[in-house]
């Protein structure tokens, strides 16, 4: 449950939000356990304006 309930722990640097504004974005992670990881990386990158955001995970 605290893994669920854990802080932003991402954050973008200034200049790179125009890398991000308009594009398809795939969050990579090793293993997928709460899917917090992904959703806390996906919702920054939709704040930076990400059009869509996947997450691929390589083991569950």
């Amino acid at each position: 449950m605290q893994r669920l309930n854990a802080d932003q722990p991402f954050e973008l640097i200034d200049h790179e939000s125009e890398l991000i504004r308009q594009k398809t974005i795939v969050v990579v992670d090793d293993v997928y356990t709460t899917g917090t990881t992904i959703r806390h990386a996906a919702a920054l990158l939709y704040r930076a304006g990400a059009r869509c955001v996947k997450g691929l995970t390589f083991a569950r």
